[in-house]
């Protein structure tokens, strides 16, 4: 069986994949899936799942929140700002469901930090103004 490589890249790295049989993953025009020797293509990954299998048949899952991908000469890139991987879909939904956790907590406290710098700066031009005020 031929195979294709694929390289997966977001803001933490990249990770390759020497020996992909098949990709299946889906755009706005809905599902697709490449095989090796595939003709050029350019497609924009929709927020989901896709999947791809090894030489093994062996399947892995990819969640993306939006993605570039593009295949050329039996090389398929996939660029996006987060991706989480898996072998199975259970797995995924545990590592995006940590990741949401992590990230609700962060808005949480850059929330409660902005607050605080409002709050400062707020009391720090009433001090000014009734500094001014008082000098007349």
């Amino acid at each position: 069986m031929k195979t294709f490589s694929l390289t997966l890249i977001d803001t933490a790295g990249m990770t390759r994949f020497d020996t992909v049989s098949q990709f299946i993953g889906a755009d706005a025009e809905g599902s697709f899936g490449l095989l090796a020797d595939h003709i050029h293509t350019v497609a924009l990954l929709r927020y989901g799942l896709a999947r791809f299998a090894d030489h093994t048949g062996v399947w892995r899952f990819l969640a993306v929140p939006a993605a570039v991908l593009r295949f050329a000469d039996n090389q398929l890139t996939i660029t996006t700002v987060r991706y989480f991987l898996g072998d199975s879909e259970d797995a995924i939904c545990e590592s995006l469901e940590a990741a949401m956790q992590q990230t609700d907590s962060e808005v949480h406290t850059a929330k409660a930090a902005l607050a605080k710098i409002e709050h400062s700066l707020i009391k720090r031009l009433v001090e000014l103004s009734s500094h001014k005020g008082g000098g007349l």
